[in-house]
């Protein structure tokens, strides 16, 4: 293939996936540092590339949200709160990325599907709230906005609540244990880290942008 000779070894590795791409990486570097000048040993084996070369996956999440804006925008005939919706969704990235970094986490696969699920787990606690809010504002048009988006949260926040506790409890089993496979700790430590600064940016971001948008 491209005017050079491969040779295709394979083995059967039975135990810990996370180990065994340990003892595959450190066979990969011992035979690298025997051989001769021309001949190099690579795993073949993952075919979805996480360098830095290769970033076009992230143009997925692009997608996700631009989806998630047009059918928000439909949903409440504004392009200001759809707004507000998508913008949570970077607040949670920030708890991915704390959460990486505290725990020293490589990130991976795991981690960019953390990504993805929360940009639909996250925008649901917004669209509940702004909907019932929306709703409350036409039913009492004389209702103050303030006033509104209180009785809104109040009716809300508890269904919210228990969605976020039980998304981050159905994702504990994923990180106990001595056997934490590559994939689904880095998916669970994440999403439940995004989920935690959600909670936060709702509580703080959302109402300010809110209420904001209609006073003006």
């Amino acid at each position: 293939e491209n005017q050079q000779y491969r040779l295709c070894l394979q083995y059967e590795y039975i135990g810990s996936g996370s180990q065994g791409r340990r003892l595959l990486k450190k066979d990969l570097e011992e035979f690298n540092a025997v051989l001769p000048m021309g001949y190099v040993a690579e795993d073949a084996q993952e075919e979805w590339s996480w360098g830095e070369k290769d970033n076009r996956q992230y143009a997925l999440l692009l997608i996700v949200i631009a989806i998630i804006f047009f059918t928000a925008s439909i949903l409440f005939n504004s392009l200001k709160q759809p707004l507000a919706i998508i913008f949570v969704i970077p607040i949670s990235y920030i708890g991915v990325f704390l959460t990486f970094w505290l725990f020293k986490i490589n990130f991976d696969q795991g981690g960019f599907a953390s990504f993805v699920l929360l940009c639909g787990i996250t925008v649901n606690a917004s669209i509940y709230i702004l909907n019932e809010y929306n709703t409350l504002r036409r039913r009492s048009p004389q209702l103050p906005p303030v006033r509104a988006f209180v009785k809104a949260w109040n009716a809300k926040i508890v269904p919210i609540f228990l969605t976020v506790m039980s998304t981050v409890l159905g994702f504990v089993p994923f990180m106990v244990g001595t056997g934490k496979e590559a994939f689904w700790f880095p998916l669970a430590a994440g999403t439940i880290g995004g989920l935690v600064m959600s909670v936060i940016g709702i509580f703080i971001y959302l109402p300010v942008f809110t209420l904001k948008a209609n006073r003006k």
